[in-house]
């Protein structure tokens, strides 16, 4: 159930921004200091200091993964992470963040960090050690926290299936709910509970629906309640080919269908919508995409995306490799559908090879970020060692460690010769299609040009011509339109979204400036200043 997925169960606890609320316990080796409370960004904190601890001892900030959407507000008593026992028997002080934000946290939690790090310092003393440990999206809010200097430098992080990536980790969500539209959406209760990609659906009826939209479309319900080779019996043979389908063009494996689609269809929306997030902006475009298939390029419902909602997206967050002297393990499992494991090899080309070290875990059944205790032991271990002088580890060190170290061989599965993908993205959004069609702008005149004009209500085509109101003037009105016949497969092409009367004019060329000049993508808004105008809003230059 999606619930289940996504949501992450509450501590008891209580904790006011009014007050701190210590509690003291002992370990094996010596008595821990735990301080809960508030930051002034309203994020709940908890720290937890080893008995005698010491600035020299350092400190270890966790960053846990994605809250999902039953979880609307912070965690009141946020864990300290898969290492607590591991990281304060070594003698660190730990601290962790709720963030001030559920769901995709990255808006913020550079600035929840700060506040923890300063209320970590208050309340002891300036740490002349910090680690950083992140998993899932904690990978991600610990390349913003490297990055974003609003902390002493950071000797060393470990990050753990880490989305490190960054936002466009949300473009596989976008495009697997697509493509499942595409393909269950003429199947008879095989719709998805909201219509719209963008809007969120009702809890308890919308899960209802979204798990009986996957029975009806590919059977995949029953996955979930017996055991999966059962299940492929009791399939149909159409449901097996929607289900086959829909899992080649996104690239994902069965066992992930349910949780990343759930992604697509409840945190999506939620993302959106957010007024402390994008506020309604829509990111995600998928107009020059091939999807690898002429039928579902055909039906595949299209998207456009202004540049400014996409640049405010992108910037929440994105990483860009400036994390200065630290020094970075990053481990992932090799199965890891929900967060791709290729988010390794973007994170490694962005860093120089003396940075970071990246390394899988080979699996026999996909999953997403089940290490043995073992195996994060290890590459902890490993960093802490590379951090205090030794030579930087490999996978093969870390495999090395965990054998070392572990009681059972079976529980060290790091593969030095693992290779990855391209892309962790199933379909980059550098990689669109060519532009069919002429769009011109004359200089001179003033009149632009498109043909042809692909209308999104009804798919008809045309060529037309729009006339500025004036020199210099983003405002245009139609001087001509004609009807043209509709090109015989799907192109990307100039399209007019009719439910968001937006025009998208991909590659327009400007007539005065020669064949090989610039050319642009181009976004206009049809009757937003008056019924028969049409005003340019945005433009950015052409990918090549």
């Amino acid at each position: 159930m999606p619930d289940r997925i996504f949501r992450k169960t509450k501590s008891s606890v209580t904790v006011s921004s009014l007050f701190v609320l210590t509690l003291c316990w002992q370990n094996s080796f010596a008595k821990v200091t735990e301080t809960r409370g508030q930051t002034d960004s309203t994020a709940f904190y908890t720290i937890a200091v080893p008995d005698g601890w010491q600035a020299s001892d350092g400190l270890v900030i966790w960053n846990h993964g994605y809250e999902g959407y039953m979880q609307k507000e912070p965690e009141p008593n946020p864990s300290l992470g898969p290492l607590e026992t591991q990281v304060l028997e070594q003698g660190f002080a730990l601290a962790a963040s709720s963030f001030n934000q559920t769901g995709w946290a990255v808006f913020n939690s550079h600035i929840d960090n700060q506040q923890l790090y300063e209320k970590f310092v208050e309340l002891y003393q300036t740490p002349e050690k910090i680690y950083i440990q992140g998993a899932s999206m904690g990978g991600i809010v610990s390349l913003r926290d490297l990055e974003a200097n609003l902390l002493p430098p950071i000797d060393g992080s470990l990050l753990m299936c880490g989305a490190v990536g960054g936002a466009e980790n949300w473009y596989n969500a976008f495009d697997l709910r697509m493509v499942y539209e595409a393909v269950c959406d003429p199947v008879s209760g095989g719709s998805l509970p909201s219509k719209k990609w963008y809007e969120e659906p009702s809890l308890l009826s919308g899960e209802l629906k979204f798990l009986d939209s996957l029975s009806q479309c590919v059977g995949i319900f029953p996955d979930q309640l017996i055991s999966p080779s059962i299940a492929d019996v009791i399939r149909g043979d159409e449901q097996k080919e929607r289900l086959e389908k829909i899992l080649n063009l996104s690239k994902i494996s069965k066992e992930f269908l349910l949780i990343d689609l759930g992604y697509s269809v409840f945190e999506m929306p939620r993302l959106i919508n957010d007024p402390k997030k994008l506020n309604g902006l829509r990111p995600f475009d998928n107009t020059g995409v091939d999807y690898g298939d002429e039928d579902i390029n055909l039906r595949i419902q299209r998207s456009a995306a202004l540049p400014s909602s996409r640049t405010a997206f992108l910037n929440n967050y994105t990483p860009k490799g400036e994390v200065g002297s630290t020094k970075i393990v990053s481990i992932h499992t090799s199965g890891d559908d929900l967060v791709k494991v290729g988010n390794q090899l973007t994170l490694s080309q962005l860093l120089p090879t003396t940075s970071i070290t990246t390394a899988v875990v080979v699996e026999d059944k996909p999953s997403h970020c089940k290490f043995t205790d073992s195996e994060v032991i290890a590459a902890w271990n490993k960093l802490l060692s590379w951090t205090g002088g030794e030579p930087q580890p490999s996978a093969t060190d870390l495999q090395q460690e965990c054998m070392d170290k572990g009681s059972n061989p079976s529980l060290c599965r790091y593969d030095p010769s693992f290779e990855y993908a391209e892309n962790f993205i199933s379909f980059p959004r550098n990689n669109r299609s060519a532009v069919s069609g002429d769009n011109s702008f004359d200089v001179i005149s003033g009149v632009l040009s498109i043909n042809p004009l692909k209308l999104t209500a009804n798919n008809s085509n045309y060529a037309i011509t729009l006339q500025p109101q004036a020199d210099a003037s983003p405002l245009f009105t139609i001087s001509s339109v004609e009807t043209v016949q509709a090109l015989s497969s799907w192109q990307h092409q100039s399209t007019f979204f009719s439910e968001e009367a937006l025009l998208y004019l991909p590659n327009l060329r400007v007539t005065s400036a020669g064949p090989n000049s610039v050319r642009y993508d181009v976004y206009l808004r049809y009757g937003r200043l008056g019924q028969d105008e049409l005003e340019v809003i945005e433009f950015e230059i052409s990918p090549p």
